[in-house]
């Protein structure tokens, strides 16, 4: 809209009001709860449909000046009033109930959908179980689905508070029915019926009723050693007979049984997130994603213990599919990646991408920073570390000592921490007990006799808390290209391109050795050597994770040449006979994926 438009609409909107307010022109009085409201039949009917239709189609309203709202309180009338004729809407949650419902039966879509959009905003576990009833009832279907994915997605939040205890058994029963519930244990629901029930201890229908709660809950779900110590300290499920024998049936063992042991109820929707192997990006020459049966802008993840493959959308998609994924780290909470970008100018910068696997199923971006790459990145609590690496310092690239942080939780700008006790490249970096250890790589030359990129074999420990870096027990092997994870708190790292001790000037050759240090001790021992020597990935992340108990290795290369391809097998480790096994030979991988991640998701919201 043009400026000349919006001065035009606010001079007429300016002056209506006004003749509202000394009452001039006005056709039409809205009584309702007996107080008088002037306005104008024309104002009316732009806004609403419902006015419309009443002054134009001879109803008995045509035929006077005034018109009775019987279920329209006065002051939410003055409120839909002023929109109209001021577009102003203040809304807060001591009035919204009131003026949505008028807004709806008066049919002003474009107050509702302030309304709505306001509840929607102000959604939480403690209001989520009546506005979802609320817009059911007045049969607004988008707000009522969109309250009902709220809570069954926040549904543990929502069962400590005192609103659902208030619903009827009927509607407590329809919420418990559902698969869709995100909670980790049934018994959440055993003790939410509990509680309904002992609220309303004394009324004679609460024995029956709670039996039929309790035929909703899942009771072969819940721990055996839970559903006694429950019978035992609640006496409603003592004195109901039904309650007593669906729980003496859900104890019985399933051997003991004359008839074949029942099917085991299915799962709630909280209790099916798992720990999967994600393997990100994957691009070709001209920076578009690499395609396999059509899956472009998809992302292979694994699960190694049913030996399943799904697919998360690629973070590339959410940059344009130009760019290529360098880095990246995954937490219980958060799985994050780091993206080299190009602007319109060429100018490069690295971008890092979330993962929100709550509400959107998509990549957000969370921020930038300048360039560099061959850079460690780690996740620290809620922090993300971007360490050494290469950077164009006044047209010259240099390795650099640098470390930068940003925080998920606080956002702003990049901070400079203690640098790193040496300048690395090609590093790896993993984070164990509250710590971020950063190991392997290549360092440039510091005296004339060292090597140009020399090797490092050398492990750094950085303290968040007081900002300092402590070198730990050196490894056997200088090497970069590897792999490295975290498995039962140690860390593993294998593969690579290497040499034996401290690199000075020695050969150098692809290893198939495994070393494993132990931060308690400070100590490292030999590991199960790989299967053959190989390569991590081309981007120098990681393509190792641990899940489960076993260590994996996602895709490798046999070869430094520059025409290798990719072995698409995943390898499982074992460390309990430290032996390795291939568990899935041409996996749906992208040729070349950039990073290797543990991430906990929930194979429902997956491809």
């Amino acid at each position: 809209m043009s400026t000349t438009q919006a001065q035009h609409g606010s001079y007429l909107l300016m002056h209506l009001q006004r003749m509202r307010s000394s009452k001039e022109l006005t056709d039409m009085v809205l009584l309702a709860e007996g107080v008088p409201f002037h306005c104008h039949k024309v104002v009316l009917s732009a806004f609403s449909p419902y006015f419309q239709a009443m002054f134009t189609c001879g109803l008995r309203e045509t035929q006077g000046n005034e018109v009775l709202l019987r279920d329209v309180p006065a002051q939410s009338l003055q409120m839909l009033l002023d929109y109209m004729y001021q577009g102003e809407l203040p809304l807060d949650n001591d009035n919204i109930q009131a003026v949505a419902t008028a807004a709806f039966l008066l049919d002003v879509d474009g107050a509702f959908k302030l309304c709505q959009n306001h509840m929607e905003a102000n959604m939480d576990p403690s209001n989520c179980v009546g506005l979802y009833h609320w817009a059911r009832d007045l049969g607004v279907a988008g707000l009522a689905g969109c309250a009902l994915r709220f809570m069954c997605q926040h549904f543990a939040e929502v069962c400590e508070e005192e609103e659902v205890l208030k619903l009827d058994a009927q509607s407590l029963g329809n919420l418990l029915c559902s698969d869709d519930l995100n909670i980790s244990e049934e018994q959440v629901l055993l003790e939410l019926v509990l509680r309904w029930a002992q609220k309303r201890s004394g009324d004679l229908q609460t024995e029956t009723e709670a039996a039929g709660l309790l035929r909703h809950v899942r009771l072969e779900l819940i721990d055996p050693g839970f559903l006694r110590k429950s019978r035992r300290r609640n006496p409603i499920l003592l004195q109901d007979a039904v309650c007593s024998e669906m729980i003496d049936a859900a104890l019985r063992p399933s051997g003991l049984c004359e008839t074949a042991a029942p099917t085991r109820p299915a799962l709630r929707y909280g209790m099916e997130s798992t720990d999967l192997l994600l393997c990100l990006g994957g691009v070709n020459r001209d920076g578009v994603p690499s395609k396999r049966g059509g899956l472009a802008d998809l992302s292979f993840c694994f699960a190694p213990h049913i030996r399943k493959t799904y697919y998360i959308p690629s973070p590339l998609k959410a940059c344009g599919g130009a760019g290529q994924v360098t880095a990246g780290a995954a937490s219980r909470d958060n799985i994050l990646v780091a993206v080299e970008a190009e602007d319109q100018h060429r100018v490069k910068r690295v971008e890092i991408y979330r993962y929100d696997h709550a509400e959107l199923k998509s990549w957000e971006k969370m921020c930038s920073t300048g360039h560099r790459d061959m850079f460690a990145f780690g996740l620290l609590g809620d922090s993300v570390y971007i360490v050494g690496g290469q950077m164009k310092v006044e047209h010259h690239y240099i390795i650099t000592d640098s470390v930068v942080r940003w925080s998920l939780r606080r956002g702003g700008s990049w901070l400079s921490f203690a640098p790193l006790p040496l300048p690395l490249a090609c590093h790896c970096a993993v984070t164990l007990k509250e710590h971020l250890y950063v190991l392997a790589g290549w360092t440039p030359q510091q005296l004339p006799e060292d090597e140009p990129d020399k090797l490092s074999n050398r492990v750094f420990r950085f303290d968040p808390v007081r900002d300092r870096w402590t070198e730990c027990t050196s490894m056997r092997f200088s090497r970069y290209r590897c792999g490295v994870a975290v498995l039962n708190e140690e860390i593993y790292i294998l593969g690579g391109i290497g040499c034996d001790g401290q690199d000075g000037g020695q050969s150098r050759y692809c290893l198939s050795s495994v070393e494993i240090y132990n931060p308690d001790t400070d100590t490292w021992r030999e590991g199960p050597s790989l299967p053959t020597s190989l390569l991590t990935l081309r981007t120098n992340a990681s393509n190792t994770g641990a899940v489960g108990g076993k260590l994996y290795l996602c895709g490798f290369f046999r070869g430094a040449g520059r025409h290798e391809i990719i072995t698409k097998e995943i390898l499982e480790l074992d460390p309990t006979d430290n032996r390795w096994t291939v568990v899935e030979r041409r996996a749906a991988m992208h040729d070349s994926y950039d990073v290797c991640l543990v991430a906990n998701l929930n194979p429902r919201d997956l491809f």
